[in-house]
C-alpha cells in the first residue's frame, strides 16, 4: 500500500513538472489592464523648448488677522525639458530664471516632484523666514507646443519684528504655468 501511494506522488510529481506553461495573452501586449508598461512609455511629447508664463495667485495670511494677497504675473521665461539620465521615463525641467523641476513620465502623464521653496532674511533687527511647497498635478503632454497646469502653493513663515514680537503666517495659493510656444 505504501509503495502504491509513493508510487502515485512520484507520478503526479513527473505530470507537474513535465507540463510546460503555456503562453496566456489577454490582449494588452505585455501592460497591466492595458497600460503601457515603463518601457513603453515615451517621454518625447513632453521635451522641447517652451515660452512659460507663470502667474501667482497666492495669500499671505498673518497671525489669522492681516491677509496680504500677492497676484503676480512673472516674466515669460524659457522652459527647457530634457530626459533625464538617472531616472528611468525621468525628465528634468529648466528655465532661464532659475527653476528646476524634475518628474518621471507615466501612462497617465507627468509627474513633478514638488517642490520647496525656502528664504530667510536677517537684517537691521528684523529675521524672517518663509517656506513654501509647490504640489503639481498630473501634467498632459503639451498640445501644439501648449504646456498648461495649476499647481497647489501652501506654506508658513516667521518673523521676529522689533516692537511687535513673533509674527507667524500661513501661505495657501496657486501658481498657473502656460506655455505660449513650444518647438514641437
Amino acid at each position: 500500500m505504501k509503495k502504491s501511494i509513493l508510487s502515485l506522488f512520484v507520478i503526479a510529481a513527473l505530470a507537474f513538472c513535465s507540463c510546460e506553461k503555456d503562453d496566456v495573452t489577454d490582449g494588452t501586449n505585455g501592460s497591466d489592464n492595458g497600460n503601457p508598461t515603463p518601457d513603453q512609455i515615451d517621454v518625447t511629447p513632453y521635451l522641447g523648448n517652451f515660452l512659460v508664463t507663470r502667474t501667482a495667485n497666492i495669500t499671505v495670511n498673518v497671525m489669522n488677522m492681516y491677509s496680504i494677497p500677492i497676484d503676480r504675473d512673472f516674466d515669460v521665461e524659457t522652459v527647457s525639458v530634457r530626459t533625464d539620465p538617472s531616472k528611468e521615463n525621468g525628465i528634468i525641467m529648466t528655465s532661464s530664471d532659475g527653476m528646476y523641476m524634475r518628474g518621471v513620465v507615466d501612462a497617465q502623464g507627468l509627474h513633478l516632484d514638488n517642490d520647496t521653496l525656502a528664504i530667510s532674511v536677517d537684517t537691521m533687527g528684523v529675521n524672517v523666514s518663509l517656506s513654501m511647497t509647490m504640489v503639481h498635478p498630473v501634467i498632459a503632454p503639451p498640445a501644439d507646443g501648449v504646456y498648461d497646469w495649476t499647481s497647489t502653493a501652501s506654506g508658513t513663515g516667521s518673523a521676529v519684528v522689533p516692537v511687535l514680537g513673533n509674527l507667524t503666517a500661513t501661505i495657501t495659493g496657486e501658481m498657473h504655468y502656460h506655455s505660449i510656444y513650444g518647438d514641437k
